[in-house]
């Protein structure tokens, strides 16, 4: 390695979470020596991590501020394992010669399975039936009348890369329409997935289910609220797989109280529970009261396949630069290096 005297300490976090076996294989040959800790705080990134030549975050625990990125005086190169780094304070790391990278593409098959998943468990009502048959009640009437086929129904995404448009062939398989919102994405590119580019204003109109798959950015936080739940309609569901903070919680849980919208979907929320020790407080959000809403905790992007993809690559980088090679997936490179 070209860090140092020849070694390098590697700080992996969620250390009780998962084991060191794709580490391991990665730094197989190296002298690097993996140090895996638990971080529930920002103060316990700078307690653990201080010292170490290279992070490899598997969990996100806790966000890396500019005085995070400080206190990792030696650091090459903080890797997420994972797509969003909104929890690291990218600009600072590269003013203090330090790599970000994350692992892009992992998870799309998951997201995209689950994201289906939770549109039809409240299409078909699934949760309710599944609760009374296994209370022992066998009723057919269990739920209101608001089932309904898919075929012929439009979904709406907001946003439309790699996973929408995974999103996309899936719904057009059970038979409806799509539109999507995304400016970044023209309207011959997402022709050519059979789906029609409109404004998010009309997508929260025409659409009977809302799917959101756009990263957390300025411009896009907060960007479902009250304003956003009127224009759409009272029949339709809104589904979040992508990031929490895209959604003002307190205006979903008013829009749900007021019958301004039917249900909602969601496997990402503002505030989550963190506990990397097994331990997690308990999840204490009012959407639980909703019995059409479906949760689950943050877990659309996993499989075995996915979760040992994600460490694999972020390790390859992590070697990289330690290495004195350039990332395969930086989102911050260093403006002038410090070591």
């Amino acid at each position: 390695m070209t860090r140092g005297s020849g070694d390098a300490t590697v700080g992996v976090t969620a250390g009780s979470a998962f084991d060191l076996s794709v580490e391991r294989e990665v730094f197989r040959g190296t002298d690097v020596t993996l140090r895996p800790v638990d971080i529930e705080t920002t103060e316990d990134l700078i307690a653990e991590l201080a010292d170490v030549d290279a992070v490899l975050d598997r969990l996100l625990a806790a966000p890396y501020t500019a005085d995070v990125i400080d206190a990792l005086e030696q650091c090459a190169v903080v890797a997420r394992c994972g797509i969003g780094v909104d929890g690291i304070d990218t600009d600072r790391a590269a003013e203090r010669g330090m790599y970000v990278v994350n692992v892009p593409e992992y998870c799309q098959d998951e997201v995209s399975e689950h994201t289906m998943l939770l549109l039809l468990s409240l299409e078909r009502t699934l949760t309710a039936y599944d609760t009374a048959m296994k209370d022992g009640v066998w009723a057919q009437d269990v739920t209101t009348p608001r089932i309904h086929r898919l075929r012929g129904q439009t979904l709406g995404l907001v946003g439309f890369g790699t996973i929408a448009r995974l999103v996309a062939e899936k719904a057009a398989a059970f038979g409806m329409d799509v539109v999507a919102s995304d400016p970044y994405v023209d309207a011959e590119r997402m022709e050519q997935a059979n789906v029609e580019k409109a404004a998010l204003e009309e997508v929260l109109d025409v659409a009977d289910a809302v799917s959101l798959h756009t990263p957390l950015v300025e411009e896009t936080r907060g960007m479902m609220d009250t304003a956003a739940f009127e224009r759409m309609k009272e029949t339709a569901v809104l589904i979040n797989v992508a990031r929490g903070g895209l959604v003002v919680e307190s205006d979903l849980v008013t829009a749900l109280r007021e019958g301004e919208i039917a249900g909602a979907g969601l496997d990402v929320f503002d505030e989550e529970p963190s506990s990397q020790g097994g331990d997690f407080p308990p999840f204490t959000s009012p959407l639980r009261e909703f019995d059409n809403v479906v949760l689950t905790p943050h877990v659309a992007w996993f499989s075995q396949e996915a979760n040992d993809e994600r460490r694999r690559k972020a390790a390859r980088d992590v070697r990289r630069v330690l290495n004195g090679e350039p990332p395969l997936s930086a989102v911050a490179e260093p403006h002038q290096r410090t070591d």
